[in-house]
């Protein structure tokens, strides 16, 4: 793959990745909103992605008028060329360079216009730049304790904390604002002046229930605003007609039972429809290479896809299963290989090499197990043929899939060290989509059913203010007899919720980052078709 394929698949990957997560979390939120209707809740907002943009002319208040913005979109034009210029030619100097003008300059000079045009000092602009750098620098402290890092790597979490900075910048002032002001309504205090700062959709559109639809900026998710759902210390909030604590404990924990609900749905349902129109991959127990992984060991002795094996340290093989025994027994002991290329015998060494982490034990019939073990291996898999299946014995097929979910995220509970090697974030997803990518449409359909399943799952966890954690609020008002909640212990489940996600997410984004900068002992899970 030439220079310019590659950055052509980049772009694809990137494209794919926006448009499976938009898409999954935009029938996560359509569960809460149609559940929510059913109840008779008012539901203020429907959005496909989050993030308006800004419609307020706020340059008209500046004394000296800022240079226009499409220079600073050509500056960073020009730097990004120079990042693929220099990646693809090799041109370290131009790559770098171009980097640091993303990561640090450009950056500042967007947070300098974004305050000027706030009424912000320019310490408190900076500020926030200078705490995505912090905390960019605390996650590769702890994800590599800053061994054998390139300049690349850093500029590059730079970038990724920049932008994460501007953004919190830019949406400042509908961060600031009340909590039962409507959607996309902003205001700052400029010069001692209440200012109005609104932020609108790319398209909008009011139904004649009152629900605006919309499609916003950014293809980071999605959401369904019902009314009434702020809690206030007067209890106020079981009074708003049509509100969401204006319903019962019992439907409200419906409606946020919805969201998972119709995530892992909609994961079954692609599964089902992957299994009957495309087929599952099921596996040819045959001694016959179907895949090599490059760098590992099959690769390294020269074994190819379509190589069959004749025979190992001189005993015949006769299945794919005996040459799994054979590789997983004998760690870093090289063993004679004859095999068979075109008609023609060839023999070779093949070294197998010890896994640095447990991984699913294989059985017989090349499925996987619940045991785990470090196993030796070679980096070679099977062969697999697709297998159009029956509607009854597909979702039967699909339905394996959440329970295998379920299972795996339970063996986590009982031994959290193989998150090391099993969780992954953006990061392992966006690989995961590359790989998907690569390999075809009906791949990448696949992963984004498997990603469904487990946005259903993660929403469950019983922490607020996922799903699961108000679920368990209202849960417990059912056993209170529809009896609120005091504001403290409200104010109070929700702060530990809060922790714990935002330490779930810097664990994850830890995890990440080693995987993909090289310092932990696995690479991030492949993307495989499933096979039993």
């Amino acid at each position: 793959m030439d220079s310019y394929q590659l950055l052509g698949q980049y772009l694809l990957t990137g494209i794919n990745l926006m448009v499976v997560l938009t898409v999954l979390v935009a029938v996560h939120e359509l569960g809460h909103y149609w559940v929510a209707r059913l109840f008779g809740m008012q539901v203020d907002a429907f959005a496909v992605m989050m993030g308006g943009i800004r419609r307020s002319d706020l340059a008209s208040r500046l004394s000296k008028p800022l240079l226009p913005s499409r220079w600073v979109w050509l500056a960073a034009a020009v730097a990004a060329s120079g990042v693929i210029v220099g990646t693809f030619e090799r041109i370290a100097g131009l790559h770098l360079g171009g980097l640091a003008a993303l990561a640090v300059v450009i950056p500042v000079w967007v947070a300098t216009r974004i305050g000027a045009l706030y009424g912000f000092p320019l310490a408190q602009s900076v500020r926030y730049l200078a705490v995505g750098w912090f905390a960019g620098f605390l996650a590769l402290y702890f994800s590599t304790k800053l061994n054998n890092l390139q300049p690349g790597q850093v500029l590059t979490v730079l970038l990724f904390a920049s932008s994460i900075a501007l953004l919190v910048l830019y949406y400042q002032p509908v961060l600031r604002k009340p909590e039962d002001s409507k959607m996309g309504e902003g205001e700052l205090e400029i010069g001692g002046q209440r200012v109005e700062v609104p932020f609108r959709p790319l398209w909008s559109r009011r139904a004649k229930n009152g629900t605006e639809f919309s499609f916003l900026a950014l293809p980071l998710g999605g959401f369904a605003a019902i009314k009434g759902m702020h809690p206030k210390a007067d209890g106020s909030e079981t009074k708003i007609a049509g509100g969401f604590y204006s319903k019962s404990p019992f439907a409200r924990f419906l409606v946020l039972l919805a969201g998972p609900v119709f995530s892992i749905a909609f994961g079954l349902l692609l599964y089902v429809l992957l299994f009957t129109t495309i087929g599952i991959e099921r596996p040819l127990n045959e001694p016959v290479i179907g895949a090599v992984a490059e760098g590992k060991a099959a690769a390294k002795a020269g074994l190819i896809q379509g190589d069959r094996v004749v025979s190992i340290d001189g005993k015949p093989v006769e299945t794919f299963f005996q040459i799994i025994e054979k590789v997983r027994q004998s760690p870093n002991v090289p063993m004679a290989v004859v095999y068979e290329r075109k008609g023609q015998r060839l023999a070779t060494t093949v070294v197998p090499e010890l896994d640095e982490a447990p991984s699913p034990v294989i059985t017989h019939d090349l499925d996987r197990s619940e045991a785990m073990a470090k196993q030796a291996k070679w980096g070679a898999v099977w062969q697999t043929r697709p297998e159009r299946l029956g509607l009854g014995e597909a979702f039967a097929e699909a339905w394996t899939m959440p329970v295998r979910m379920a299972a795996g995220l339970f063996g986590l509970v009982k031994n959290p060290g193989r998150a090391k090697d099993e969780v992954g974030g953006v990061g392992t997803i966006a690989k995961a989509t590359y790989q998907a990518t690569e390999a075809g449409l009906s791949v990448v359909l696949m992963l984004a059913a498997g990603l469904s399943i487990s946005l259903g799952f993660m929403n469950l966890l019983p922490v607020p203010p996922l799903d699961g954690g108000q679920m368990v609020v209202a849960f417990v008002e059912m056993l209170r007899g529809g009896r609120r909640l005091s504001i403290q212990v409200q104010n109070a489940v929700s702060t530990v919720g809060m922790v714990l996600v935002f330490a779930l997410i810097a664990s994850v984004l830890t995890i990440d980052m080693g995987r993909f900068l090289g310092q932990d002992a696995k690479d991030a899970p492949p993307v495989t078709t499933p096979t039993k």
